[in-house]
């Protein structure tokens, strides 16, 4: 190789480490952080929900069937009285019945009727007026779909804004120019649904005042929390 030719060469070669160093400081520029923040609210359940029955055994199905149906066509026509009170009737069920030598010795029919209302009050008449012959099954309750829906909005806005209050406060305590959201998940409450059940009971057993000291009718609270997790880069 001459003189001449390698002169050509050099330069080059330090022009490509000049650029390879440039592009490593470039990098060294970039940090990256990685961080959660979290945002909770308690606000009351304001959704009641009630499951009903009624159950009868015998020798005639037909007969069983009639029975029930006409219990809880009763609960029905009360619960008609209040608008407010959303009604589903799961129809009715029947089974054979087995003795305690397990033969067959009948049968059982069985029907369910669920309430639900933002209303308490108007399903506390109902329950009062249920007769002996249908039993409460369950009775819970949750947070309405309106509330939850107006709350993960509120919460979204809260959480996101948290999360670039904290990109804030690390870009200050890194003395950074910039910094860039590169991928950032959020999780928010989308329905919640936490119930108190109580075991099956006749409602009129009992007297009125032993039932309604017995059936949890305070709604309680929840506490719903959303969160944002992510990476951003600092320059």
């Amino acid at each position: 190789m001459n003189l001449k030719k390698l002169f050509i060469i050099l330069p080059l070669v330090g022009a490509s480490f000049s650029a390879s160093a440039e592009g490593l400081s470039e990098t060294k520029q970039t940090t990256t952080f990685q961080f959660t923040t979290e945002v909770s609210r308690t606000v009351e359940k304001d959704l009641m929900e009630v499951s009903l029955y009624s159950r009868k055994l015998g020798k005639s199905l037909n007969n069983l069937k009639n029975e029930v149906s006409t219990n809880l066509n009763k609960v029905l026509d009360v619960a008609k009285q209040y608008p407010d009170i959303e009604v589903q009737a799961d129809g009715i069920l029947n089974r054979v019945n087995y003795n305690d030598k397990g033969k067959v010795d009948g049968w059982v029919a069985e029907g369910y009727i669920n309430l639900k209302s933002k209303n308490f009050a108007s399903i506390e008449k109902v329950l009062e007026n249920l007769g002996n012959d249908v039993a409460i099954n369950n009775i819970g309750f949750s947070i309405s779909p309106e509330s939850m829906k107006a709350l993960e909005d509120e919460m979204t806005l809260a959480v996101i804004k948290q999360f670039q209050h904290k990109a804030e406060v690390v870009q200050k305590g890194l003395n950074a120019k910039s910094y860039q959201l590169v991928d950032v998940q959020l999780n928010t409450p989308n329905g919640v649904d936490n119930r108190y059940d109580i075991r099956p009971m006749m409602a009129m057993a009992k007297s009125a005042s032993y039932a309604t000291e017995e059936m949890p009718l305070e709604a309680g609270k929840e506490t719903i929390s959303a969160t944002a997790s992510g990476r951003v880069e600092f320059k």
